[in-house]
């Protein structure tokens, strides 16, 4: 799971909270009972989540039996949510193997957190490749590349400072592709900056975006397509 879908909940300690998680792991475990948790994933943006069942804690290792898409959102993420009845918040875990073939999972470094993807109000896809886009600012137009889309917004690179701050108002082109027609769709959107942090060569910023209905119907038929073609890449890898 990437750090933007999620923060850190800090019960006691850090330390703390790990023997806390480990033993009653280890207690679910030994009594045989409610061994079923469900784990999540967000590949590309796209939550993955299928029940998984504890199998054995070795030390602080947990060896899980999971589902195989789900093996392979695990490889490629590195870490993972669990959601269990027996813990009143969800967990984060570390993923320390992953068997796509055998359909197994380690997990470890376990901590509890509070998932902020799930408070959104629409999905965000990353863009795989990133799409051409500019952003038409009062100081002048610059290229960029448009990173994750949602109904409601854009994160967008630039390709130079920006210069840009919190509430700015801009006017974003992004090249949005239509990979049923192999073609793409220049939209044209007036948005408003939410955050700008600087990276190398430029900036990274989080815009929202003013829609109507000419732009949603393409944003939410790209979105679909793109949500069908990352399930056919997850079954294609598992």
């Amino acid at each position: 799971m990437d750090p933007s879908h999620y923060r850190a909940a800090v019960k006691s300690s850090i330390e703390q909270d790990r023997v806390e998680i480990l033993t009653r792991l280890r207690d679910m475990i030994k009594s045989g009972a409610g061994t079923r948790v469900k784990l999540v994933n967000y590949y590309k943006g796209l939550p993955i989540s299928y029940p998984a069942t504890l199998v054995e804690l070795c030390g602080e290792v947990l060896e899980l039996d999971v589902h195989p898409q789900q093996a392979v959102a695990l490889g490629h993420s590195g870490r993972t949510c669990i959601k269990c009845g027996s813990f009143s918040q969800s967990l984060l875990a570390e993923v320390k193997d992953s068997d796509v073939r055998r359909m197994m999972a380690s997990l470890h470094n376990f901590c509890y957190i509070d998932v902020l993807a799930e408070q959104r109000t629409s999905l965000r896809l990353e863009l795989d490749p990133p799409c051409e886009a500019e952003i038409a600012a009062p100081g002048g137009t610059l290229k960029a590349k448009a990173l994750d889309v949602s109904l409601g917004g854009f994160s967008i690179l630039s390709e130079a400072s920006s210069n840009l701050t919190k509430g700015d108002e801009v006017v974003l082109k992004v090249m949005i592709p239509n990979p049923l027609h192999n073609t793409v769709t220049p939209l044209q959107v007036n948005a408003a900056v939410v955050d700008c942090t600087k990276e190398e060569g430029g900036d990274l910023c989080r815009f929202s975006i003013y829609s109507d209905a000419h732009i949603e119907g393409v944003l939410s038929r790209f979105i679909f397509q793109r949500q069908v073609d990352l399930i056919r890449e997850l079954k294609e890898m598992s």
